[in-house]
């Protein structure tokens, strides 16, 4: 079951901007959330001065599960969160109050989620930032995250061959 529950309250004048992207993966379900499950997906190659971070408490055993707190930060970004909901479709990560892209007077994202689905042959990662943002910045805001998503099917089917091959 998806969790509708978020860790942050929407400010009074922001708007709720929802970006989703599909993509296309000729690879099995398993292979593609062994890579997205994999924190080195995220921490290996990053982009100086960006970074991405997971803390784990002493009761959980990987990087990568229910309650394990992830950071990724960076100039004009903090978003600090937990990951929540994890199942064999769809992975959840909820950012904490005061995460922010920009400013916190301007975006502030509260919940990145992934999902699959199989389609004939191939299967459809669904990716949705969901974030709190000023209407001046709206569309600027969803303009940026085209870009910025643009490469990531690319991105993963490459990753995935290399990691099988």
């Amino acid at each position: 079951m998806e969790t509708t529950q978020t860790l942050q309250l929407k400010p009074i004048k922001f708007k709720t901007h929802i970006f989703t992207k599909e993509y296309e993966s000729p690879y099995q379900e398993s292979q593609i959330w062994d890579w997205l499950n994999d924190p080195k997906t995220f921490t290996d190659n990053q982009v100086w001065p960006f970074r991405v971070e997971f803390l784990r408490n002493e009761n959980q055993e990987h990087d990568f599960e229910e309650g394990v707190l992830n950071i990724h930060h960076g100039p004009m970004l903090s978003l600090a969160g937990e990951i929540g909901e994890i199942t064999s479709h769809y992975r959840d990560l909820q950012y904490f109050y005061g995460s922010y892209a920009i400013s916190f007077r301007i975006i502030r994202p509260f919940r990145l989620e992934f999902r699959t689905e199989d389609k004939e042959d191939k299967r459809i990662v669904r990716v949705q930032l969901s974030s709190y943002v000023a209407p001046s910045f709206y569309k600027i805001w969803n303009w940026s995250q085209s870009i910025f998503w643009s490469r990531f099917g690319r991105w993963m089917n490459k990753s995935i061959k290399k990691r099988i091959s």
